[in-house]
């Protein structure tokens, strides 16, 4: 239904329209909860490298519940560039420290070899490399760029695991919204090639999103907020 009551309006684009963005250095702190309790926090910063590329920086701490109790500590770091008008993953670590669980993974996007590498706790997984591809913490700035440029849908091809996912978001629409940060007059992009487990983000000005929500497995939710 939501995409029939937007097809009238709706332009379907590609990492490739992404030309005319302009990425920008940004910082931003958000408070976590789940179910609507309060979690932990964390904080993302956008910054450029000498060598022209980008790193994507964040870190999630665990600051009540049972992410307190675990010691939950979460780290990501995202670097990439903007080639011929494209994002293009270079590099993603990621690390996941608590008391009963640890998690690790890393993504290699080979240019010249046309080949991703991933190392999933311990596990290798190689697959072809598409052009364009980002990985899941880098689709934040992606979105950001996307409505920066004013479009209204957009695909990005996502590194998981085994695979690349050709994730597909739809602009929801704008609405203003209240965060412990303030008020926000915002737009809501959704993800929609995943039925039942629809991420929403919203944007007001930036490349970083003013909120986040992310469903779980058990059917709730952890939600992001900006600060």
């Amino acid at each position: 239904m939501r995409n029939l009551l937007f097809a009238a309006g709706l332009l379907a684009l590609s990492v490739s329209a992404f030309a005319d963005a302009t990425l920008k250095p940004e910082q931003a702190a958000y408070t976590v909860t789940r179910d609507g309790k309060a979690i932990g926090t964390a904080t993302y910063a956008l910054a450029a490298n000498a060598d022209g590329t980008w790193t994507l920086h964040s870190e999630t701490r665990g600051t009540g519940g049972m992410a307190k109790l675990l010691g939950l500590d979460v780290r990501e770091d995202s670097v990439f560039g903007l080639r011929d008008g494209r994002l293009q993953g270079l590099r993603y670590d990621y690390r996941q420290d608590a008391a009963i669980k640890h998690k690790q993974r890393s993504i290699d996007f080979d240019a010249h070899a046309r080949q991703i590498r991933v190392r999933d706790n311990g596990k290798d997984f190689r697959y072809a490399l598409v052009d364009g591809a980002i990985d899941r913490s880098t689709v934040a700035v992606a979105l950001g760029l996307a409505l920066a440029n004013g479009a209204t849908s957009t695909t990005l091809p996502v590194a998981v695991r085994d695979r690349v996912e050709m994730q597909q978001y739809t602009v929801h629409g704008g609405a203003v919204i209240d965060l412990p940060g303030g008020r926000y007059e915002a737009t809501e992009i959704d993800r929609t090639d995943a039925p039942g487990k629809v991420m929403k983000s919203w944007y007001a000005q930036g490349l970083l999103p003013v909120r986040v929500e992310q469903p779980q497995h058990d059917g709730k939710a952890i939600v992001l907020e900006r600060k």
